[in-house]
């Protein structure tokens, strides 16, 4: 009787001629995703591409600033804002609607044409008229008086309307009872451009109050009565115009 021969142990290798385990396909639905999942990523490089192509393109061609953001500006025809008055009690503010100033003008230096060759307006190219909110003030009401500067001239004209300019009085009879430029700390030029028949205004709120020339304290108040109201710029002087304070 031949000897039994021992069997190799099984390793887990496939021997050869043995059936051999068919792989498994995917099914269409992961064939869909993996589909979807690529075309999401095309679709997002493609749009970093294009993001990018844009902005280089916007900093060549010098793009708007975007909403929210302060562009440069090359040129102002905004209002002037109101200069500070030296009364904490008063406001003056200089002529609305003017063109703005250029650099030398708000330093305050002379000049007698602008660059675009607007000449300086001389006394007889410019009125000045003087008014006030009201006929007459309740005592709980603050009188408002107001300039009027009209260029009554041919053409257009410089003209500087800023606080070294205005002086807003107020008078009864003989007494002089305030003036504006008495505690005016801070005098600022505005030059403006004021087209042939073209009108400015300025307001200035007296809080009823007297004052001396150079500040100089005042106890004194003004009493219920008829006022006189006169506006100066420069060496242009108003008319005087009455008012009344109860």
């Amino acid at each position: 009787m031949a000897p039994e021969q021992s069997r190799p142990a099984s390793s887990g290798v496939a021997q050869p001629g043995a059936a051999q385990p068919r792989p498994t396909r995917p099914s269409p639905a992961v064939y869909r995703r993996r589909r979807i999942v690529a075309l999401a990523l095309l679709l997002a490089v493609l749009a970093l591409l294009v993001w990018g192509g844009a902005a280089i393109i916007g900093l060549f061609r010098g793009e708007p600033a975007a909403a929210g953001q302060v562009a440069p500006s090359v040129s102002a025809t905004a209002s002037q804002p109101a200069p500070a008055a030296a009364d904490p009690s008063a406001s003056s503010v200089a002529a609305a609607a003017g063109e703005a100033t250029d650099d030398e003008s708000a330093e305050g230096e002379a000049t007698t044409a602008s660059s675009d060759g607007t000449a300086a307006c001389t006394e007889a190219d410019i009125a000045v008229a003087a008014s006030t909110s009201r006929k007459s003030y309740a005592s709980s009401q603050t009188p408002v008086l107001v300039m009027t500067i009209t260029n009554v001239g041919s053409s257009a004209c410089r003209l500087n309307v800023g606080t070294s300019q205005q002086d807003f009085s107020v008078s009864s009879g003989s007494d002089r009872i305030y003036s504006s430029s008495d505690c005016l700390a801070d005098p600022t030029d505005v030059d403006i451009t004021m087209k042939a028949g073209s009108s400015e205004t300025a307001r200035f709120t007296w809080e009823r109050r007297r004052s001396a020339p150079g500040c100089k304290p005042v106890s004194a108040k003004p009493r219920p009565g008829t006022y006189v109201v006169t506006v100066k710029l420069g060496e242009t002087t108003s008319g005087k115009v009455p008012f009344v304070l109860k």
